[in-house]
């Protein structure tokens, strides 16, 4: 039973993590992280099923529970054959299709998990130690199988682990030798799909829309001869060389190649034959090389090179000296491998690239910059769309005051992006950094530049606006000679300090306060209300520009809010018609374990943000924060489970306020902790992540399974309804914290979860006085 347990858990977080990463290549971030948070619901909506199925069949159930195994090895591989076949393609935007086909595994998973604890509620620390330890290896196992298997491969290792779980709690011959079929079926496909993709994601309709990618509309679209000529799947992204045919349909071996990572933000493989002088006189009138022949740097930074064009630049400019920090692990092997077409690119003696997310890289350097230069640079690759709730700490206020702190005297920022939105948000952000750093606004408009490409140009490429911000003023002759040059190139000067001032940045010169700004461009820009007010760590959503909570996900919080109080009314409703308990204690109960499903997740969360610029690489991050938090919380969930019953509450009560106060000592002690430890080895910055979280973990493991115990005491059927009161409010509460946190702040998110602990500590106090007064 107990492997059974295992190894579900261990075949449902990697099939959660293995979607993310495949509907990441198709579709936008936020359709994604509502696709997979409806489909996650279903961990919760399998212990509703379960108290149905229980209520029918009685307390036993070996058979069931390799039956529900069984069925989720056979939905793990099904629903992504199904999802990703040519006749469902033109449904992949539709919320209700994705979502209805994806939650059924979770279902599954769900009710063979809440079926088990409702058998063995006295043992519920023992089997919350081996849900979670599999979910914990799960974190960890999951980043390896992506980079063998790719995601759409992956699912076929998930059913082979479902499959496995039936022939351990498999009652008799049959149930075990049919699911040893099921598992030696499932890892033939694992072998084949490692050799070759037995699944392959589908090009998407032309006329999908904005929710899908570009890469897959123009795979789709006949019109676009594209196609995929090479393919690298890993833990961070899926990343393809793609090639364009020409009107007449023909191949040329000298044109440029594409590299996209996750079906968008494309990035050009230059064809390059050794001439530098070429290069310079090829990109003359490039709004991306102008910042290079304006300051001629010696010693560059390039934060996210992607294919080699910034490199090209950096080289053709003379730079002596030319770092790079490329977060895709993908793109210089990749560039290497097509080393005939573009040269040596990366293979300069001048030139060190570095695996590493760029501002993370930027605060661990010692070095001064003459130029930090960034096109189109964006954080996580999940986190690659223009409308989502989306964190990005490349281009807060603090890395700006980072980056500028890391120039040399006659050093610049240089930032090319596409959209006049980001544009915005970038000005005032880099305004916002110098005033920090001790400049009045009025003197630190001396210290920006804005050029951009002209409108009827657009249609030419991404490449359109580019902001410079200098670390010391620039004097009026040097602004005029910018001006000069940009018209000398057909481009067009948006903002010079003294020589070129034009609205709408030249109301800032006018003295206007960030927020009559904000106001005054909203009224500006007409298309829709919008908000580019600069964005810190606390609050990092750089490319989200809605004045509030988008309303897409507004109506999906609604949805799962009403959700969790109908499962609740349904609960209460149930059991006090069976004579379980009064509505006083049910109640409570329902509160208790959504509380806890809720404040697991905003906790988790929001450490996981807090982590990701010390440790530099959202995967390790994400898989670090998992790994120290389940493995503590399996291992506090095993401790629990030698306290005697009549003291349980209280204990689990004390472990909830522990939680409590040490989110809050957390929120105190680690931004300095982090910050004079960070010039750590990536492995000694990891042991000491783990060894702060997996206390944290230890104490937060204790009342979820003490509860399961206590209402085990009153019915067993009971156990169903608080598994699932508990899953589908984490579900909740990872929706929550991200909407609360562009609001208020991950911080003040992180303190409501510490809270939330709080109140679990005073209803878990009351149920323990409650008892012991009988």
């Amino acid at each position: 039973m107990l492997a059974g347990v295992f190894l579900t858990a261990l075949s449902a977080l990697t099939f959660e993590v293995a979607l993310t990463r495949a509907f990441s290549v198709l579709l936008r971030y936020h359709f994604v992280f509502l696709a997979i948070s409806l489909a996650t619901c279903g961990l919760g909506v399998g212990g509703l099923l379960d108290f149905l199925w229980l209520r029918r069949r009685g307390e036993g159930g070996a058979g069931a529970l390799a039956t529900l195994a069984a069925c989720a090895s056979v939905s793990y591989a099904g629903s992504v054959a199904l999802l990703f076949s040519d006749r469902l393609a033109p449904y992949l935007t539709s919320l209700a299709v994705v979502g209805g086909v994806c939650i059924v595994p979770f279902i599954f998973a769900g009710a063979f998990l809440s079926h088990a604890f409702a058998i063995w509620s006295d043992q519920g620390g023992r089997m919350y130690f081996y849900d979670l330890s599999g979910a914990a290896l799960g974190s960890c196992a999951v980043i390896i199988a992506l980079q063998l298997l790719g995601a759409t491969g992956v699912p076929l290792l998930c059913a082979a682990l479902a499959a496995l779980a039936a022939v351990a709690v498999g009652p008799g011959p049959v149930a075990r030798i049919s699911g040893t079929a099921l598992a030696l079926a499932a890892t033939a496909g694992v072998v084949l799909s490692a050799r070759m993709p037995i699944i392959s994601l589908p090009p998407m309709p032309a006329d999908a829309g904005y929710t899908a990618k570009p890469l897959y509309r123009e795979l789709g679209d006949p019109s676009i001869d594209a196609k995929i000529i090479y393919t690298d799947w890993n833990a961070f992204a899926r990343t393809d060389v793609v090639a364009y045919g020409r009107a007449d349909g023909s191949y040329h071996p000298t044109d440029d190649l594409f590299v996209y990572t996750d079906g968008e933000v494309p990035t050009n493989l230059i064809h390059f034959d050794g001439d530098l002088a070429s290069v310079a006189e090829r990109y003359a009138d490039f709004i991306g090389f102008l910042p290079f022949r304006i300051g001629r740097p010696d010693r560059v930074l390039l934060i996210g090179p992607g294919a080699g064009l910034d490199v090209l630049l950096a080289l053709a400019a003379g730079a002596s000296e030319i770092e790079a920090a490329e977060l895709n692990p993908s793109m210089v092997p990749i560039v290497r491998r097509y080393r005939d077409f573009v040269g040596p690119l990366y293979d300069y003696n001048n030139v060190s690239v570095h695996v590493a997310e760029g501002r993370s890289y930027v605060r661990r350097s010692p070095t001064r910059y003459d130029m930090i230069y960034m096109a189109l640079t964006k954080s996580a690759t999940t986190a690659s769309s223009s409308l989502a709730l989306v964190e990005s700490y490349v281009h807060t206020v603090e890395g700006f005051q980072d980056y500028l702190a890391h120039l040399t005297d006659r050093g610049q920022v240089a930032v090319v992006c596409q959209h006049p939105l980001v544009l915005a948000r970038l000005v005032l952000t880099g305004l916002a950094a110098l005033e920090r750093e001790g400049s009045p606004r009025g003197e630190a408009l001396n210290h920006l530049a804005v050029v951009s490409v002209p409108n009827r140009e657009h249609v030419f490429g991404p490449y359109r606006h580019l902001v410079m911000l200098f670390r010391s003023p620039m004097a009026p002759d040097r602004s005029a000679d910018i001006a000069r040059r940009s018209i000398k190139l057909g481009l067009e000067p948006v903002f010079l300090p003294g020589a070129y001032e034009v609205p709408p940045f030249a109301w800032l010169r006018q003295g206007m306060e960030t927020d009559e700004f904000v106001a005054r461009f909203d009224r500006w820009w007409t298309p829709a209300d919008v908000d580019v007010r600069p964005r810190t760590d606390d609050r990092p959503f750089v490319i989200d520009f809605n004045p509030g909570i988008p309303p897409h996900m507004s109506r999906f919080v609604l949805l799962i809010a009403l959700g969790v109080l109908v499962f609740s009314a349904l609960t209460i409703t149930a059991l006090v018609r069976s004579e379980v308990e009064s509505v006083g204690p049910l109640t409570g109960a329902v509160v208790y374990f959504a509380l806890l499903g809720a404040g697991y997740m905003l906790v988790e969360v929001c450490l996981a943000q807090r982590f990701i610029l010390y440790l530099g690489y959202p995967a390790l991050t994400l898989s670090v924060i998992l790994f120290s938090l389940l493995v503590g919380s399996g291992a506090g969930s095993l401790f629990s489970q030698q306290w005697p019953r009549a003291s349980m509450l209280r204990s689990a009560a004390l472990a909830a306020l522990v939680v409590g106060l040490a989110v809050v000592g957390l929120r105190c002690v680690l931004p300095s902790l982090l910050a004079c430890t960070l010039g750590w080895p990536v492995g000694l910055r990891a042991v000491l992540t783990m060894a702060l979280l997996a206390p944290l973990g230890f104490a937060m493991g204790m009342p979820f399974p003490t509860g399961l115990r206590e209402v085990g005491r009153w019915r067993g059927s009971i156990v169903p309804w608080a598994w699932g009161i508990n899953g589908v409010a984490s579900v909740l509460g990872s929706v929550l914290a991200m909407l609360a946190a562009k609001l208020w702040g991950f911080q003040t998110v992180l303190l409501a979860g510490g809270a939330i602990y709080a109140v679990a500590f005073a209803l878990a106090s009351a149920a323990h006085a409650r008892l012991g007064s009988r």
